[in-house]
């Protein structure tokens, strides 16, 4: 399914569908570990994803209703950037904010267990490679964009396979021809789809 990013309500129907579509296995559910909206810190890791290390709960523990609910305002000090980056390169910013979110919670000095930093969780070969400082906030949205932007090209402005290249990597997603049966790119896909701001809906 293709999806237009520079449509403004690009997601009014898509996402739902594509949400109900991933979250239907339970496999998939039960391996979507983050941090929760209270503040509830669960263990996650793999491409893209923190590992916290403070388990407090289980991974199956987590509702479906945590990857429904409305994202929190972008935090003051990156609103500005947000606007800016996502004009700059054709991406809602709903979109971005809400991987942004999926990535860090927002949490400039997120190092995952595979070595992704910061909010946008960029791997070291990867922002080596986009001339970017993960450690540095605005540098992080700047080049997590752009490797969105990529992403979007090289998948002809599909988002789901956008989303998934940025967790899993392309070279997985063009030989499923798709997203990849991995329950965490899966889940991942589709927490980002349902976090989307309802402005953008």
């Amino acid at each position: 399914m293709k999806i237009d990013i520079r449509h403004p309500v690009f997601l009014a129907a898509a996402g739902f569908a594509a949400t109900a579509a991933l979250l239907g296995t339970t496999s998939a559910h039960a391996q979507v570990m983050q941090v929760a909206d209270n503040g509830t810190v669960l263990t996650r890791s793999g491409a893209g994803l923190i590992d916290w290390n403070e388990n407090t709960s289980s991974p199956s523990s987590l509702p479906v209703a945590a990857l429904t609910t409305r994202l929190p305002a972008v935090p003051a000090a990156y609103a500005d950037t947000v606007t800016r980056v996502s004009a700059a390169h054709g991406i809602s910013p709903a979109l971005l904010e809400a991987l942004i979110w999926q990535e860090s919670r927002w949490r400039v000095a997120a190092v995952s267990r595979v070595g992704a930093r910061g909010l946008t969780q960029l791997m070291p070969a990867t922002a080596r490679s986009l001339g970017v400082d993960p450690g540095d906030p605005v540098a992080a949205i700047e080049g997590g964009a752009r490797y969105l932007r990529q992403q979007l090209d090289r998948f002809d402005g599909d988002v789901e396979r956008a989303l998934a290249a940025y967790n899993a990597g392309p070279g997985r997603v063009i030989r499923a021809g798709g997203i990849p049966n991995i329950a965490e790119t899966r889940a991942y896909v589709a927490a980002i789809l349902a976090r989307l701001s309802p402005k953008e809906k």
